[in-house]
This record gives structure tokens, C-alpha cells and sequence, in this order.
């Protein structure tokens, strides 16, 4: 859900001719988006045009520092558009969903949305991910139970042994119970 919230920003896209101002989540492949400092990028998409534009990947490489964009030249776009490479290191073309703009401006056609962009690969990840327990919690359920079933047998050992030698098996159950408890 974080995830989510993080790729569905308002989007500046060029369509018809005219810019209009939509929710990050109605952008779809082949939109023209324009791009400038500040902007949360909705979509993977390719630079058509790239002025001094640097951005934040830090959400999908974990790199601190802001990488360089550069325009897609002509022969490079649909070869772009059909490889994408993976997010990360200078002079690249390409922009991912949730990246952030922090220098420059650019104009960009969308590549992927939603779970075909990066940012909703690692969302696809995270979701077949299963909760496995460590070894140590395997290890501490394990003498748990193996703990609970000593103490239970010594229960059940007192309550036999007093209650056969006594003869007073109700005082035997309550000492039985309290060192269960115990």
C-alpha cells in the first residue's frame, strides 16, 4: 500500500495537444508526461527531451546520491522502449514510477504503469513473499512445546503419586494445577 501511495501522484501529461493536470494513476502507456524538479515521476517512461534533469532513485536502488538523465536519442528510443534496463547509474534515458525530480525539466513518453514498472515488480515481489519464520523462533517454538509437555507430565505425576498415597485426590488436582501453573 505504501508502495501504492507512493506511485499515484498528480501527473502533468500532454494530451490532445493541451496539458492537463491528472491523478498519477489514470497515466497510460504512450502518454507525454512533463516532468520538472520537484515532480514524484507516476510511470516508467522514456526522456524525449532532457534539460539538466537529475533524479532521486533512492526508493528502488538505495544509491543516496541523485543520477543524471539524459534524452533518448531517435534510434535509441524503441530499442529503449522494448529493453528497459534497471533503474540506476548516470546518463541513462529512462525514468521509473515513484522516483523523484530534483533538478531540471523533461518531456516523456510512458513506457509501463502499474505492476509492469519497476516499482510494481518489487510490489509483485513483496506479495508472493512468504512470512518464514527464523531459525531461532523454530528452535524457541520447539523447547516450548517440549517444556509444556514436561511440565504436563509432572503435573500429572503429582496428582497420581499424592492422590495414591494420600488418598485426598481433590488437595492432589489443586497441587497438580498449581504446579502447571507454575
Amino acid at each position: 500500500e505504501a508502495l501504492r501511495d507512493l506511485t499515484s501522484p498528480r501527473a502533468l501529461v500532454i494530451r490532445g495537444g493541451r496539458a492537463q493536470r491528472i491523478a498519477g494513476r489514470e497515466v497510460v502507456r504512450g502518454d507525454l508526461l512533463k516532468l520538472s524538479e520537484g515532480d514524484r515521476v507516476p510511470a516508467d517512461a522514456l526522456l524525449i527531451t532532457a534539460d539538466g534533469v537529475r533524479v532521486d532513485e533512492s526508493l528502488l536502488t538505495g544509491e543516496s546520491v541523485p543520477v543524471g538523465k539524459r534524452s533518448a536519442q531517435p534510434d535509441e528510443q524503441a530499442a529503449a522502449a522494448a529493453e528497459r534496463g534497471a533503474p540506476g547509474g548516470d546518463e541513462g534515458s529512462a525514468v521509473y514510477a515513484g522516483t523523484l525530480i530534483v533538478q531540471g525539466n523533461a518531456l516523456a513518453r510512458v513506457t509501463a504503469t502499474g505492476a509492469r514498472s519497476e516499482i510494481g515488480r518489487i510490489g509483485a515481489s513483496l506479495s508472493h513473499w512468504l512470512d518464514e519464520r527464523s531459525p531461532l523462533q523454530k528452535q524457541t517454538d520447539r523447547l516450548v512445546r517440549q517444556l509444556a509437555w514436561i511440565a504436563l507430565a509432572l503435573s500429572l505425576t503429582l496428582v497420581l503419586s499424592q492422590g495414591l498415597m494420600k488418598g485426598e485426590w481433590l488437595p492432589s488436582l489443586l497441587s497438580g494445577i498449581a504446579l502447571a501453573m507454575a
